[in-house]
């Protein structure tokens, strides 16, 4: 008889932590992030039986085709049943019916049982995780590809941006590290970037990066660099409240657009789409690609990032802003792969759709 699986109820929360403490011995589940999961739309928790003798938590990401499965537990005495199968089995229906198309784990390297099981449904390594676990035992990330065979390559280091305005230099720091694999950068580099590229003021906060500011810190840098942009205006004028910063702004723009002119820095005003990004990733250029959140995350806020790799049907992007409150990791925020129509819809930012990517690739 197949067992059957569910989706947990707010009633399971005593056997799931109870399940959680008998499964692990580190790295557990907490009754509080358990009840968030099952509070969240945004994720899925399936059970077996009642009382609950097995889980599988899936992790979804708003905006793309990625789903992880975050955690699996089976109970001691309920092993060797096909528990876990079932459940991996309703964990990529699942997925497939949120139109995810890559799925996503992570498992110790020594559990050759789990990993063999794994391996049979489809699943393959993709990443060598050092000290992944809290005693500092190494994993293994496997992913399965849903429907289309397409990847991205995930040997890059990911960097996490430090500090709520410096998306863009974290996002160019994964850049410059792809391309000058030998190079290490670290959180001094990430705030000089940002003290180079700043806008000095923004809808709130500390000012965040303009394209023209990082075009010019990453030419400062030894790199050949191109701006795209779809119009002449000031990176997110419209969204500077008062007349007094709004100068300022302007003030930083012109002086930017001046140093751009004398180092001979392209500047195009171009329509910038799925299509015309990948002719530049084709002709060798590394991205980074200014963004609405909106998408994502549902905040309307200008956002970098690091457009890795493109394919004929997906865009992969590494997000540098990893919301751990939400039980996010780097392993969430990297190679996140974008349907081209989905990156077509978080393109632009404001009232006026502004779209703006700065290329960079090594000086020929």
């Amino acid at each position: 008889m197949n067992p059957t699986v569910r989706p947990a109820q707010l009633s399971d929360l005593d056997a799931l932590v109870a399940l959680e403490n008998s499964s692990f011995s580190g790295d557990r589940i907490s009754r509080r992030s358990f009840r968030h999961f099952l509070d969240t739309e945004q994720n899925q928790l399936l059970v077996i039986d009642e009382p609950v003798r097995a889980y599988a938590l899936i992790l979804f990401r708003r905006g793309t085709s990625l789903a992880r499965i975050y955690s699996l537990a089976v109970a001691p005495d309920a092993r060797g049943g096909g528990l876990a199968r079932a459940l991996m089995a309703a964990a990529e229906t699942c997925a497939r019916d949120r139109d995810a198309l890559f799925l996503r784990l992570e498992v110790a390297d020594t559990n050759q049982a789990a990993i063999g099981l794994y391996r049979s449904l489809g699943f393959h390594p993709i990443k060598q995780l050092a000290g992944y676990y809290e005693n500092g035992a190494d994993a293994l990330q496997l992913e399965k590809r849903l429907e289309r065979n397409t990847r991205a390559s995930a040997s890059v280091n990911f960097y996490p941006q430090t500090t709520e305005f410096t998306c863009g230099p974290a996002a160019a720091i994964m850049a410059m590290q792809a391309l000058r694999p030998d190079s290490q950068y670290s959180r001094i580099d990430e705030i000089n970037l940002w003290r180079e590229a700043t806008t000095v003021y923004m809808t709130r906060g500390h000012g965040g990066c303009s394209p023209h500011g990082l075009a010019l810190a990453l030419h400062t840098r030894g790199f050949e660099v191109r701006l795209l942009q779809s119009s002449s205006q000031a990176a997110f004028i419209d969204s500077v409240r008062g007349e007094h910063k709004k100068q300022l702004v302007e003030l930083i723009h012109n002086d930017h657009v001046a140093k751009l002119q004398q180092a001979h820095i392209p500047s195009d005003v171009c329509a910038i789409n799925s299509g015309a990004l990948r002719e530049q990733i084709d002709a060798g250029y590394s991205i980074l690609l200014l963004i609405s959140t909106w998408q994502l995350n549902r905040n309307k806020a200008p956002h970098w990032v690091w457009l890795s790799a493109m394919d004929n049907q997906f865009a992969y992007l590494h997000d540098p802003d990893v919301d751990s409150q939400d039980h996010r990791s780097a392993l969430d925020n990297a190679n996140l792969p974008l349907a081209l129509d989905q990156l077509n819809r978080v393109l632009g930012y404001g009232k006026k759709g502004y779209r703006a990517a700065v290329l960079l690739r090594e000086r020929r």
